[in-house]
């Protein structure tokens, strides 16, 4: 949700939503918030108003940017001829598969690494972690002697 709303803000017309088993596509603009909030309402993004849902798989739609989230290893050397974005933006660890990644370097797609996207809330882990093990109370930066 929080990639749709960033998106949305940036000017980008969001065609598909994928969510483990359920997909849909939109015509008209999505409204992030709308979607959100239909989600926080029923739970899931199953009927989502304005929107048709699809069987068929989003990764291989025609698109300037991809952003899988949440799953790793959804593109594979099984899937990757099949991949027509021209930039992939790695939401999730490990998006794909190592030859996965050749494969779609070797056709010019641009691919954003999960370790530079995720890379704020490894830090933010990290600084979670660290307060953690000294005893740091939160929102405090100080450590307890």
């Amino acid at each position: 949700m929080h990639t749709c709303r960033y998106f949305d803000r940036a000017g980008a017309h969001i065609i598909g939503v994928i969510e483990k088993t359920l997909r849909f596509t939109i015509q008209r603009v999505l409204i992030p918030k709308a979607l959100e909030e239909w989600v926080n309402q029923t739970g899931s993004i199953k009927d989502f108003p304005g929107a048709q849902n699809t069987e068929e798989n989003l990764l291989h739609y025609s698109c300037d940017i991809l952003i899988p989230c949440a799953v790793e290893k959804v593109i594979t050397s099984d899937n990757v001829n099949d991949i027509k974005a021209k930039i992939i933006v790695e939401g999730a660890n490990c998006t794909m598969t190592p030859l996965a990644y050749e494969m779609l370097l070797k056709r010019n797609v641009l691919v954003i690494p999960d370790i530079l996207v995720n890379s704020g809330s490894v830090c933010s882990s990290y600084f979670e972690w660290l307060k953690n093990m000294k005893h740091v109370s939160f929102g405090r930066l100080t450590f307890k002697i």
